[in-house]
């Protein structure tokens, strides 16, 4: 087991760093669901969700019902986060686990940039195509502005897209 960092250490780089950019899309690839957070009149919400990226890690693709306290607090306020995150419920979680905190700007998606967003998300999760597919869902795309990279339990790396 690593030795666990027991004073804050923070590092600024981007994404065009080949080995940041390998942890990205192997957490982002291997993980199925995050956390977003969203907010209204300075209430948070969190809700767990499917989730995909695209290929370049700058657009992430959500789905929920329109009828959804998440669907309209994204609507008044469409500065978001989520979380993903590597933690199985171990003790040596705080030494290995990662959790990657992104911000985005949430945007519903229509015409051909829904449907090509809706065939993204349905090749990660097949079991939600009909889901993703229907008119009463959202597709949401979150816009992501930066990642914050947290590891070895105080590790923090903040990520751009520079």
């Amino acid at each position: 087991m690593p030795t666990l960092m027991t004073q804050p250490n923070f590092v600024e780089t981007t994404i065009a760093e080949p080995e940041i950019r390998e942890t990205l899309e192997t957490i982002l690839g291997e993980q199925r669901s995050g956390v977003l957070a969203t907010s209204f009149m300075d209430i948070p919400l969190c809700s767990q969700m499917a989730f995909v990226t695209s290929h370049d890690l700058r657009t992430i693709i959500i789905v929920t019902p329109r009828q959804t306290a998440k669907y309209d607090n994204m609507s008044s306020n469409p500065n978001v986060s989520f979380l993903v995150s590597t933690a199985r419920n171990d003790p040596s979680d705080p030494a290995s686990a990662q959790a990657l905190t992104v911000t985005a700007f949430a945007t519903e998606l229509d015409g051909e940039r829904r449907h090509k967003a809706v065939t993204l998300f349905s090749r990660k999760h097949p079991g939600l195509s009909a889901f993703a597919a229907a008119s009463d869902s959202a597709v949401m795309e979150l816009k992501v502005d930066s990642y914050s990279l947290v590891n070895n339990f105080q590790k923090m790396t903040r990520i751009g897209f520079g």
